[in-house]
């Protein structure tokens, strides 16, 4: 990123929403502390309205849920828009993701997602939801199969494209590596 005056920076408007030029995020060690305490935050509400939706989705609102969903996955796109105008590759750095966290993380998601088809397939099956909450949610025309169907298929093919994403992206960083350390061993 270059910093020199005159030159607009590309996420100038994104540092001033979160505060980065703010006096408030006091000196280096305090600003690292803030970042880390926001990353938490951001993964924690994740896991909030993913958790808010499957609930919802249980006592029977579950298709009123999907602007949640879509709601928590805005982050992902938001960062990667970030990162790519300050020049930096957020697949890459996401395909060196720790393995144990990775897939404690793709299981999480995968476990929410399935019970989240499963609620709501079994509302639209059934007409009635798994937990009846009072919402006068009964639906008179039942046809929840296919839901379940294309919501398992569309869980398994995002998660295989997933495992191939990284895995392209990690032979990548692997070859760009070996590239590097070529150059350095010609000095």
């Amino acid at each position: 990123m270059n910093n020199r005056p005159g030159k607009k920076q590309p996420n100038a408007l994104a540092d001033t929403i979160a505060g980065l030029n703010d006096p408030s995020m006091g000196d280096e060690r305090e600003r690292d502390v803030i970042l880390r305490a926001y990353t938490f935050g951001s993964v924690v509400s994740i896991y909030v309205f993913l958790s808010l939706s499957l609930l919802l989705a249980v006592i029977g609102a579950g298709l009123w849920t999907i602007p949640l969903i879509l709601g928590s996955g805005l982050l992902t796109f938001v960062v990667s828009g970030y990162c790519k105008r300050a020049g930096v590759d957020f697949a890459l750095a996401t395909a060196r993701a720790a393995p144990r966290r990775l897939v404690l993380t793709q299981i999480v998601m995968a476990l929410v997602a399935f019970a989240w088809v499963f609620a709501v397939g079994f509302h639209q099956s059934t007409g009635h939801p798994l937990v009846e909450a009072g919402l006068g949610t009964t639906i008179s025309s039942a046809s929840g199969s296919s839901m379940i169907i294309g919501g398992v298929i569309g869980a398994v093919a995002a998660i295989a494209v997933m495992a191939v994403s990284r895995f392209r992206k990690l032979k990548q960083a692997r070859l760009e590596a070996a590239a590097a350390a070529d150059i350095e061993d010609e000095d």
